[in-house]
């Protein structure tokens, strides 16, 4: 049995062949999904596939790059989505200081927003992180994250780090870059998390 935390079988990528992908799935023995908001777009699109099929959840969040197009609306309409049955957890949030949309101040306080909304509500949380990792540790620690916990999702950081995180009650989750040719050191290293 696997359940895949986190797809985007809400990306229109996958308007075309969505049933062969499920199917697939399905097929190597994964067993449940969460469907993974992240705008407006893509979160309509989670809940209505989780609507679909009782094997898919969602979670419903603002992604860190389109933070600065984040409203009060937009918290309320997530905090009123919270209470939906198929919902699972709010994310993907966090922070990415890798493009440059949106400023980084604009991204810590929109994930403090949904950090605080998530205890609100006792949802854990799908943080993103991308060349943030010392802020995102801050600010989950600012915000006392572990009283619902979640998971560090694509995780990258350092082995003190995701230990760091686990005591917080996060989970550690691997993505595809670990399986590259050139990441030896970071499997090496991510053999030693829990």
């Amino acid at each position: 049995m696997l359940f895949d935390t986190h797809v985007h079988l809400n990306a229109e990528q996958f308007n075309e062949d969505l049933q062969e992908v499920i199917d697939r799935a399905i097929a190597e023995g994964v067993t449940n999904m969460v469907v993974v908001g992240f705008d407006e777009i893509t979160i309509k699109k989670a809940i209505e596939l989780a609507e679909s099929y009782d094997f898919l959840y969602a979670s419903v969040g603002w992604h860190p790059v389109d933070a600065i197009d984040m409203t009060q609306e937009h918290l309320d309409w997530l905090k009123e989505l919270a209470s939906h049955p198929k919902v699972v957890a709010l994310g993907e949030m966090g922070l990415d200081y890798y493009w440059d949309k949106s400023p980084k101040e604009i991204q810590k306080e929109v994930f403090r927003k949904q950090i605080r909304l998530a205890k609100e509500v006792q949802l854990p949380i799908i943080i993103h992180n991308r060349d943030a990792t010392a802020d995102i540790v801050e600010v989950l620690k600012e915000e006392n994250a572990g009283e619902v916990g979640g998971i560090m999702h694509c995780f990258s950081g350092s082995v003190e780090t995701a230990l760091e995180c686990v005591e917080m009650n996060f989970y550690i989750s691997l993505g595809g870059p670990v399986t590259f040719k050139n990441a030896k050191k970071r499997r090496k290293s991510q053999r030693r998390f829990p």
